[in-house]
């Protein structure tokens, strides 16, 4: 939807599908009505949906999401980037070098695990056996640092804030007073002539008001 509330699209998908895979079907048929920015949840947060945004010229506006470290280790950004020579630095100032590129286009920076056997902060480190301390970077993470400082311009965390009013606000008519809590057609067919419908209808309900609200200002 618009900042306005107003149902711009839609999109149906299998519900065990995550959000982040389903998000191009539903961008390709918004292309067309020139957004500026794309304010979206934790679920779209990924290296390559900010890729697809920031070269369409569209600013993504993520929200902040809590580093998934085990509680006593060393937080990810304590461990710095050198972009020079393709490494990382640990809190021991120790190197890691870049190993390999996994299949889901993350690069693997391994330490040497001789040097960190005798570090003193193993413990916060790494619980590998071996010792070897693991840090990964998509290789498109440039892209995500461009979101964070879009995320931390004057104005980009009150804008997040207003989804509550918008979209959510949409998720929660549609569950509460239009059956849209379970599925309830079989088919994918069926489902996208339902939502189509509901949408449709929620659109003319709120110009209805509109424009009863325009005929008593006039009045």
């Amino acid at each position: 939807c618009d900042k306005n509330g107003w149902i711009l699209g839609f999109d149906v998908n299998p519900g065990n599908e995550h959000d982040s895979r389903t998000f191009k079907g539903l961008y390709d048929k918004l292309q067309d009505i020139g957004m500026e920015k794309c304010v979206v949840d934790a679920g779209y947060k990924t290296p390559a949906i900010a890729k697809l945004l920031l070269d369409d010229g569209v600013k993504p506006v993520f929200p902040y999401k809590r580093p998934q470290t085990k509680e006593g280790f060393f937080k990810k950004y304590e461990y710095v980037y050198d972009e020079y020579n393709d490494c990382y630095i640990c809190p021991n100032d120790q190197i890691l070098k870049y190993s390999t590129t996994n299949r889901d286009g993350y690069k693997e920076y391994k330490s040497c695990g001789h040097i960190c056997e005798k570090c003193e902060f193993l413990g916060q480190c790494t619980a590998s056996k071996n010792h070897v301390k693991i840090v990964t970077r998509h290789v498109w993470e440039e892209y995500m640092e461009a979101c964070e400082d879009i995320r931390q311009t004057l104005g980009m965390k009150d804008l997040y804030s207003h989804r509550k009013e918008t979209i959510e606000r949409i998720f929660g008519t549609a569950k509460e007073n239009h059956g849209f809590r379970y599925t309830q057609m079989y088919g994918k067919a069926r489902m996208i002539m339902k939502v189509a419908l509901t949408f449709a209808c929620m659109n003319l309900k709120k110009l209805a008001k509109i424009q009863q609200e325009w005929e008593l200002e006039m009045a």
